[in-house]
């Protein structure tokens, strides 16, 4: 069947709903894969690539080695303008004839290419000066783990790379020894398991990339339905590798009050607060996870394209640069009320409260009632209880 998606028209899987079969097994059974609920993670990577190519002063080239019906390349290669060559790779024959057709159907064949290939040997074969992209995008069924290496020997020098983790539950706790295995982490259970997660994958590409003496930097990161998602710039260089992994460190969080703090150490310490115990994840990324001026020229490019301006992609974009340069971790609003007895407040009136007293807060995107501040957890309950 057809569907339309950003400006491309692609063709795709029928999957037979009359069946009662939950979507995730019927996608997975589908001759070729295709998620319609990924499409925001897909306009996410069309304004990634165009702030990130805007300027470059020649044509970029884009890598997606893993790309089942072709949406995501086909997309890229007809929605940003500056990108002259978009390479895809797929192990199903079945895939690349689908993504070949979906090339054709919307004009952009001639910049299209299609290797049937392992994922991480596709990467690896341009892990050499002259075969590099400027955007290389992991978006794998559960983690990427193992991919992050040929994804960065892949990847230009102050190229960008992008990558999205599925496998939520080692993420946010629910195994933790898979994490630690995959991620090099422990992950932190509760309100602050989706930053965790997103720090955790930051971290494993931050460390990742400085194995091949090259500082992985966020620029934008986030987290939505059942993914998290980190693009990061990569520049080589042993001294920008060590200041990288200098920011590298661990998030502690107090069950009982809900204070956080971030940390270079990995000791369960007292809460500051309360005297309880704190739950510590980590090690993992303890930097920026975006940056404002990446953010702008995206929401910039969505503007200019007009059909993502008012997409949930560029509302996600919005909240998050609305969130940088704030500290990590974040409170959300019913647990602070709970802990003062009081019942819940509107998002706003907390808002204003906090920004009355010369403090800095904004909304975050991982939790509907979450905020982002500068103030203390003690500070926030007086402003609230008072």
């Amino acid at each position: 069947m057809e569907v339309v998606e950003g400006l491309a028209r692609l063709l795709v899987p029928q999957l037979d709903t009359s069946t009662g079969e939950p979507m995730q097994r019927l996608m997975s059974e589908a001759p070729v894969f295709y998620n319609p609920l990924m499409a925001v993670n897909r306009d996410t990577a069309v304004m990634a690539v165009k702030a990130h190519t805007r300027g470059l002063g020649r044509e970029a080239t884009v890598c997606e080695p893993m790309c089942g019906s072709g949406a995501r390349g086909v997309r890229i290669a007809l929605e940003a303008e500056g990108v002259g060559g978009v390479t895809m790779g797929d192990l199903s024959p079945t895939a690349l004839t689908l993504a070949q057709a979906n090339a054709s159907r919307n004009g952009v064949q001639g910049r299209v290419s299609l290797r049937l290939l392992d994922a991480s040997l596709l990467m690896s074969l341009h892990g050499y000066p002259g075969g590099r992209f400027d955007y290389v995008d992991v978006d794998p069924y559960g983690s990427p783990a193992s991919f992050i290496g040929p994804a960065v020997a892949a990847t230009r020098n102050h190229g960008l790379l992008a990558v999205t983790a599925t496998d939520m539950a080692p993420l946010c706790g629910v195994n933790p020894k898979a994490c630690l295995r995959k991620y090099g982490g422990q992950p932190l259970r509760g309100e602050l398991c989706h930053e965790a997660a997103l720090r955790l994958v930051a971290g494993a590409l931050v460390r990742g990339a400085a194995v091949h003496e090259a500082a992985a930097t966020p620029v934008f990161s986030y987290y939505a339905d059942h993914y998290v998602r980190v693009y990061a710039r990569l520049d080589a260089g042993a001294r920008r590798a060590d200041a990288a992994l200098s920011q590298m460190g661990y998030l502690k969080h107090c069950p009982g009050c809900l204070h956080h703090e971030a940390s270079q150490d990995s000791r369960a310490d007292p809460c500051p607060h309360c005297g309880s115990a704190m739950s510590v994840g980590g090690p993992m990324w303890m930097g920026e996870l975006s940056e404002q001026e990446f953010t702008s020229g995206m929401l910039e490019e969505a503007e200019k394209l007009g059909h993502l301006t008012r997409s949930r992609a560029a509302a996600i974009v919005r909240q998050v640069r609305a969130e940088a340069r704030l500290p990590p971790g974040f409170y959300v609003i019913d647990s602070l009320c709970s802990a003062v007895g009081l019942p819940s407040l509107p998002t706003e009136d907390v808002l204003a409260r906090i920004r009355g007293v010369g403090f800095r807060v904004a909304r975050t995107h991982l939790d509907e009632r979450g905020i982002r501040t500068d103030a203390d957890v003690g500070e926030l309950k007086r402003l609230l209880g008072g």
